[in-house]
C-alpha cells in the first residue's frame, strides 16, 4: 500500500485534517444549536412550569447528551483501534447527523404529550454516544497524519472544527429568526436542526475518501492490533486517562459554559432580545476562529504546557471584567461584541494544547480508545453540566455573574494538570511498542521519537 509524503504539510495530511475539522464543525453545531434554540423548544417541549423550570429541564435535557459519551467513547474507541480510524468516523457523523435531523422533525409535547421530551432525551442521547467517537477519534485521526513539526497547527484543525461549528450555529439561528419571523416558536426553530443533514452529506463526501491513518496501517501490518483496547488502557495506561479526563474538566468547562451558557446569560441577565444575541455571538466566534489556529502554531513554537499555561492565566485575569461587561443592562453592544469575542477567543485557543496532551499520552494501538475515554468521562462532569452548572450556581448566590468563579475555577483546574504531566516536545506521541523495523513504515516514525 502506498504511503504518504514525509512532507510537513503533504496533500492527505491537509485532507485528514480538513475532514476531522469537518466533522468536529458538525457534532459542535449540533449540540451548541440546541443552546440557542432553548427559549424556543423549552416551553414546546416543557410545558406547564415557569420559564425558569422549562430552561432548566432543558438544560438537564443538554446535559443528557454529555452521559452518553463515556459509553460512545468506550464503543467506538475500542472499534476504532480494532477496525480503524477512518471506518468509525463515518458511522460516528452519520449517527450524529441523523439525531439531529430527527429532532428537527420531532412532534411536540403539544402534539404527543410526555413522548415528545422522551424522545428528545433519545436523541440527545443518541448524539453524546456518537459524538463520544468523533472528537478523539478526529483528534487521533489527525495527530497521525501530522508531523512532528506540524502537530501543534494539525491538532488545532479538530479544536478549530469545533470553534466554527459553534459559530455557525448562532449564524444559522439568527438566519431562521430573519426567514420565519414570528413563526420560530411555531416551525421555524426546526430549521437549524434540518440544516444539519446537508452539512453531514458534506462531511461524508469528504471522509470517505481517505485512506486510514499511516500509524494505524503500521500496526495493523505490524500484527499488533489490540483484542481488548479497553482492557489495556485501563491496565496500563490509567494515569493517563485520568490525567486527560482532568484537563478534559477544565477545557470543557471553559468551552462550554461560553459556548452554551453565555447566550442564555446574555438575554436573562443582559436584557437583549434572543435575536440581537444570536447575531452578535455568530460574529464575535466567527472573528475569533484565528485564536485557534494561533495557537496551535505556538504550540509548535513553544510548546503545549506553555501554551496552555498562557491562555488559562489570561482566563483567570479577564473573566470577572468580562463578565460584568456581558452582564450590564446598557452596556453598549460593540463593548458586548468584543468582550465576548476575547471570551471565546480565549476558550478556543485552550483546546489545540489540551487535544494535543490528549492524543500524545497513549501509543497508536490504542490511541483512540485512550484518548476516547479520558476526554469522555471528562465531558460528562466538565462540559456536559457546564451550562447547568453556570445557571444553578447564579440561582445559589443571587448574582448573574457567579458564572465568573466557574471559568476561574476551570483556569486553576487546567493549569495544575498541564504542570504535573510529564514535560514532551510541542506535540510528541508516546511510540508504539513496535519493532525495530516494522513490516510498514509509518510515514512519520522519525515524529515519534520524541515521545513522552
Amino acid at each position: 500500500m502506498s504511503q504518504p509524503s514525509v512532507s510537513p504539510t503533504p496533500p492527505l495530511a491537509r485532507r485528514a485534517a480538513i475532514a476531522g475539522l469537518l466533522g468536529t464543525m458538525i457534532e459542535s453545531y449540533d449540540f451548541a444549536v440546541y443552546a440557542y434554540l432553548v427559549v424556543y423548544t423549552a416551553p414546546l417541549f416543557f410545558p406547564g412550569g415557569s420559564t425558569v423550570t422549562a430552561v432548566l429541564s432543558s438544560l438537564l435535557v443538554f446535559a443528557a447528551g454529555f452521559v452518553a459519551r463515556p459509553i460512545g467513547g468506550f464503543f467506538f474507541g475500542r472499534m476504532g483501534d480494532r477496525l480503524g480510524r477512518r471506518h468509525t468516523l463515518v458511522i460516528t457523523v452519520t449517527l450524529m447527523g441523523a439525531a439531529t435531523f430527527a429532532m428537527g422533525v420531532l412532534p411536540t409535547h403539544g402534539a404527543i404529550g410526555l413522548a415528545a421530551p422522551v424522545l428528545l432525551v433519545l436523541l440527545r442521547l443518541l448524539q453524546g454516544f456518537s459524538a463520544g467517537g468523533e472528537l478523539m477519534g478526529s483528534a487521533t485521526f489527525v495527530a497521525e497524519y501530522s508531523t512532528a513539526k506540524r502537530r501543534g497547527l494539525f491538532s488545532a484543525m479538530t479544536p478549530l472544527g469545533f470553534s466554527t461549528g459553534v459559530a455557525v450555529a448562532p449564524a444559522v439561528v439568527a438566519l431562521a429568526t430573519l426567514v420565519s419571523g414570528d413563526q420560530m416558536a411555531t416551525w421555524g426553530w426546526r430549521i437549524p436542526f434540518l440544516i444539519s443533514l446537508p452539512l453531514t452529506i458534506l462531511c461524508l463526501v469528504y471522509r470517505v475518501r481517505l485512506e486510514d491513518s499511516p500509524e494505524f496501517r503500521a500496526v495493523v501490518a505490524r500484527q499488533e492490533v489490540p483484542t481488548s483496547p479497553v482492557r489495556e488502557v485501563l491496565r496500563e495506561h490509567w494515569r493517563a486517562v485520568l490525567r486527560v479526563a482532568a484537563l478534559s474538566v477544565a477545557v470543557g468547562l471553559v468551552g462550554y459554559t461560553t459556548a452554551a451558557y453565555i447566550p442564555i446569560y446574555l438575554q436573562t441577565t443582559a436584557g437583549l432580545p434572543a435575536a440581537t444575541v444570536s447575531v452578535v455571538a455568530a460574529v464575535a466566534l466567527t472573528l475569533a476562529l484565528p485564536f485557534a489556529l494561533l495557537s496551535g502554531v505556538a504550540v509548535d513554537r513553544f510548546g503545549r504546557q506553555a501554551v496552555l499555561v498562557t491562555v488559562l492565566v489570561a482566563l483567570l485575569v479577564t473573566v470577572v471584567p468580562i463578565m460584568l461587561a456581558l452582564g450590564t443592562a446598557g452596556t453598549p453592544i460593540i463593548l458586548v461584541g468584543v468582550a465576548l469575542w476575547f471570551l471565546v477567543g480565549l476558550a478556543g485557543a485552550a483546546p489545540p494544547p489540551a487535544y494535543s496532551a490528549f492524543t500524545g499520552l497513549f501509543p497508536a494501538r490504542v490511541r483512540y480508545t485512550g484518548a476516547a475515554i479520558g476526554f469522555n468521562i471528562g465531558s460528562v462532569l466538565g462540559a456536559g453540566f457546564a451550562p447547568y452548572y453556570a445557571a444553578r450556581l447564579t440561582a445559589a448566590t443571587g448574582s448573574p455573574y457567579a458564572p465568573a468563579l466557574l471559568l476561574a475555577a476551570a483556569a486553576v483546574l487546567g493549569i495544575a494538570v498541564i504542570t504535573t504531566a510529564p514535560r514532551t516536545d510541542a506535540g510528541g506521541l508516546v511510540p508504539d511498542r513496535a519493532a525495530e523495523e516494522p513490516p510498514l513504515a509509518s510515514p512519520h516514525r522519525e515524529d515519534a521519537a520524541d515521545a513522552v
